[in-house]
């Protein structure tokens, strides 16, 4: 029989019998109605079925981006969005995000002027994008890049009619798992509470109003009741499941994509190349932590979003891609260290025919009022970068809904767990000060990952250090801090969503051992408990041979 630790059997004990609001999905739209509903004081639960961002918000590009391939639909209002809303991040989380520069070859002279005009459009649509941001993470206006300096850029590209390139600027996420689980954590830092592998099992609608919800823990089998005046549905791909539970039946149909990367050997230089596939579609191949992430595939997917797999032909297929796009790569499967994939939900209109690449990616926010379901709202749609400003939107409606009128937002100026400093130069500088005994690079190391949660890790004991495949150093600190303090409950929570330690490749087996001792020493593992739990960080790596 599994190990159940006291952590897990005690961790339900604080959990009220009723709340304002119960958020249901805990993937980055449902983290950031909870962190703007109790910015605004409202008393909120969030429940996860798995782990936090254990869905469709660990399968990104991990970018924070514009959208610059909107502008061709003309969704100017939707570039303008998701601009401000990637500065907002910046300023919020300047920890996690990183400038990335974006080259697009260009192959003949119409392409150029075109590109010229869109990248003029870009520009202006983001004339505020450096506005009170860490001067570490501002972005550049974009350049074009002569044959010369493309070829030099980008080694692996296919010469054949190469005019030169344009390269703008967004942001790289590194770890968007871990800024999603960031929202949760500052939002429960705030009185907030929030539970992952908590699973809602009933949804029912109470005569007299309001919603009583059946939960079980998932790692202790235990069931619980409880109520609220308002339930937000944000369980992406799974929304659909969520309202049939209750009894809602949509208006709008929700179409589930498949998207898959894969992170191979490093194959570029230090900018993300915007590749055309062969069905008009685009490909990034991205720098990411001395590795390579190549995506995505956009497919529609009809399955039961619980049977999610990423099949082996898939990933040729995507292989091959990109083998026919950058020719220099000559991948394989062996190259592929790790893979991800998820669903996207979009939003269809009954009888809409586009397909999914071209949907909009614009949100939709339905309170099912009139069909009898007053105080249930669902987010459906929408992208990452946006994530905040569709949080915004519903938790207006709930204020709307609750109170008559809206009260004020705070989400685009008050700063994360770890946003809170001014520069980076200036972080760095106190924390050399604060512990003058601390190597330099490690100072510097764990500021960049952390931001301001720097000051309560070093204030932990630890000597050891961890290296991981890519040649990154994780220090026992960070592991301690992480696995105390951010909802662990497997081992595959710190390996694939909280630390990234995982996502680069299999650990070195004398380096895996030391550290999966030292996780299962700090959450009181048995021996049994840490080979079932090993056995699921290995069976990550294994895709689904079709």
């Amino acid at each position: 029989m599994k190990q159940i630790t006291k952590k897990e059997n005690s961790r339900l004990g604080h959990l009220k019998s009723e709340y304002d609001i119960i958020i249901v999905g805990g993937g980055i739209t449902g983290a950031n109605v909870l962190w703007d509903a109790t910015l605004r004081g409202y008393n909120c639960l969030l429940v996860e079925k798995n782990d936090y961002a254990s869905g469709t918000s660990q399968a990104t590009s991990k970018l924070i981006h514009g959208g610059l391939r909107y502008l061709k639909n003309l969704e100017f209002g939707l570039v303008r969005e998701s601009l401000s809303e990637r500065r907002y991040l910046a300023k919020i989380s300047p920890h996690a995000v990183r400038p990335m520069g974006f080259i697009i070859p260009i192959r003949s002279w119409f392409q150029r002027i075109q590109l010229f005009l869109g990248m003029e459009l870009y520009n202006a649509l983001s004339f505020d994008r450096n506005q009170e941001i860490d001067a570490d993470v501002q972005l550049p206006r974009y350049r074009w890049n002569s044959l010369g300096e493309t070829i030099y850029k980008v080694l692996g590209l296919d010469r054949k009619s190469l005019k030169g390139s344009f390269q703008y600027y967004d942001y790289a996420n590194p770890n968007p798992e871990k800024h999603t689980t960031e929202f949760i954590l500052s939002a429960k830092e705030k009185g907030a509470h929030a539970f992952n592998y908590l699973s809602v099992t009933t949804l029912r609608k109470q005569n007299s109003g309001g919603y009583t919800v059946g939960l079980t823990d998932t790692l202790t089998g235990k069931k619980v009741l409880v109520s609220s005046k308002v339930v937000v549905n944000s369980a992406g791909p799974w929304a659909d499941v969520i309202e049939s539970m209750t009894g809602v039946t949509a208006e709008k149909k929700l179409v589930r994509s498949k998207g898959i990367h894969a992170v191979v050997r490093n194959i570029c230089g230090n900018e993300c190349v915007v590749l055309s596939k062969r069905d008009g579609s685009h490909l990034f191949v991205i720098p990411w932590r001395g590795k390579t992430i190549v995506g995505t595939t956009d497919t529609v997917y009809d399955d039961d979003p619980d049977a999610f797999k990423v099949k082996q032909s898939e990933l040729v297929d995507l292989l091959d891609e990109v083998n026919y796009s950058f020719g220099f790569a000559k991948l394989t499967l062996k190259d592929v260290d790790y893979y991800y994939g998820g669903l996207r939900p979009l939003v269809e209109d009954p009888g809409s025919t586009e397909g999914t690449y071209s949907a909009s990616r614009k949100s939709e926010i339905f309170h099912y009022e009139n069909e009898g379901f007053p105080g249930f709202f669902s987010a459906l749609g929408g992208k990452y970068t946006t994530s905040r400003a569709v949080a915004e939107n519903l938790v207006n409606a709930i204020d709307n809904y609750t109170k008559g009128q809206e009260s004020p937002c705070a989400t685009k100026f008050t700063p994360l767990l770890g946003g809170r400093y001014q520069s980076l130069k200036e972080l760095v500088n106190e924390l050399q000060f604060k512990f003058p005994k601390t190597e330099g690079a490690k100072l510097e190391t764990l500021a960049r990952r952390y931001g301001s949660v720097t000051w309560k890790i070093l204030s932990l004991e630890g000597n050891e250090t961890y290296r991981i495949p890519n040649g990154e150093i994780y220090y026992e600190e960070e592991v301690e801090y992480m696995v105390t303090h951010e909802d662990i409950f497997h081992l595959t929570d710190f390996y694939f969503r909280r630390s990234g330690v995982g996502t680069v490749g299999t650990l070195d087996p004398v380096e895996k051992t030391r550290l999966n001792k030292r996780i299962a020493k700090i959450l009181g593992w048995n021996a049994d408990r840490l080979k079932e739990e090993e056995k699921l960080v290995d069976e990550r790596y294994k895709w689904f041979v079709d």
